[in-house]
């Protein structure tokens, strides 16, 4: 019975976030015609529009899929280590290239690209040590 009550809670979460992603997406594409700043605009528009695709993808899959048991959980933590432990190497790389003056960086790319690798690899690592069986 108290799994029940655990994914009722999660699909309330993300219908929560469903809605609050909707309103800023419309709030931010209402106010874009109106002249105001881009910054805090084109902010809302963005992050509705991920709050939207996100929980729309979470809510259209089956609760089987979002079960966890400890070896999900496991193989969760060390892909997320994994995906930190590479953000930190190449931030080092990062910062050797610049202070080598291998190449100038650009502050953009450098952020949009760290945001990438991190997504990306929160993804990968997961995924292949999924199928790989376990951690050891």
């Amino acid at each position: 019975m108290t799994q029940t009550h655990n994914r009722f809670k999660t699909r309330r979460w993300m219908e929560v976030v469903f809605i609050s992603g909707a309103i800023l997406l419309t709030g931010g594409l209402v106010q874009l015609p109106l002249g105001t700043s881009d910054g805090p605009v084109s902010l809302m528009i963005s992050t509705g529009f991920v709050m939207v695709l996100l929980a729309a993808f979470r809510l259209l899959q089956p609760e089987s899929v979002y079960q966890q048991d400890e070896r999900t959980k496991k193989i969760g933590a060390y892909g997320l280590s994994y995906s930190w432990f590479l953000t930190f190497l190449v931030l080092f790389a990062l910062f050797w290239i610049n202070y080598l003056h291998i190449f100038a960086l650009d502050v953009e790319t450098v952020t949009v690209g760290l945001i990438l690798m991190m997504g990306i690899s929160a993804k990968l690592f997961p995924w292949h040590l999924f199928r790989k069986g376990d951690v050891a």
